[in-house]
């Protein structure tokens, strides 16, 4: 079995690959999932770890001595967040941890590198069953964690938004505007069709015969397609 060293290193240097250099928070967290994913799937952690519920998330001092380790045998030191500069560390290639391991960590860098340092403690936090099952200061049991040779979902669930409902009230008055809306929809349609009739255009020619009106025809014409008032003799400008 690697050692925790071994796993740490090959953890840092697949973030490095990634361009992804993260914060000491982020990766004890990442450390503390390569625990948990591991359990998942055999039954048992990947390091010899004992991880802690501590303030708000889980902790250990052997992941503060693996990880001081680290940057002294490569040269760099640790931030609490996440450089937005990637500085450059020589890693040297670590060997293969297996393909268990080796998914594991590809799984969890692939998955948090591109979100917010927040995101890794809010899952790490809220959704393991060791942190879930302890109180602050707790050391943190493995045994709750499910067997179930699966690694986790770690975006979480969308949730759906409530429906918006009106009140019964409004609804009602809605569906009677609505109807009222369709009715006049349909009179307009109906004196349009009839605007373009004969009767109609005959209707309009004895007015202005009848009346001797000054006015001229084309302000009687409404809405009158172009054919209908070249039949008048009306200009359409």
């Amino acid at each position: 079995m690697p050692s925790r060293q071994e796993i740490a290193a090959t953890l840092f240097a697949r973030c490095l690959e990634h361009e992804h250099k993260p914060g000491k928070v982020q990766f004890t967290k990442y450390l503390y999932l390569v625990d948990y994913c591991h359990w998942r799937l055999k039954g048992r952690k990947a390091t010899d770890i004992e991880w802690l519920f501590h303030h708000y998330g889980p902790w250990s001092p052997a992941a503060e001595e693996c990880m001081a380790d680290l940057s002294s045998t490569l040269g760099f030191s640790w931030r609490e967040e996440e450089e937005p500069v990637l500085q450059y560390v020589r890693v040297e290639e670590p060997g293969s941890l297996g393909l268990t391991l080796e998914g594991i960590i590809k799984r969890i860098v692939t998955f948090f590198k591109d979100h917010e340092p927040m995101v890794v403690v809010e899952f790490a936090y809220s959704q393991t069953e060791p942190m879930l099952n302890a109180k602050r200061g707790d050391i943190l049991d493995f045994k709750v964690v499910p067997v179930d040779q699966s690694l986790p979902e770690f975006a979480p669930a969308k949730v759906k938004p409530p429906q918006f409902a009106l009140a019964t009230g409004i609804q009602e008055k809605m569906v009677a505007m609505q109807a009222k809306a369709g009715k006049l929809r349909q009179q307009a349609l109906e004196r349009q069709r009839f605007r373009e009739t004969p009767d109609y255009r005959t209707a309009l020619q004895m007015l202005a015969v009848e009346s001797h009106s000054a006015e001229p025809v084309p302000a009687l014409r409404g809405h009158m397609s172009r054919s209908v008032l070249e039949d008048l003799g009306a200009s359409p400008a």
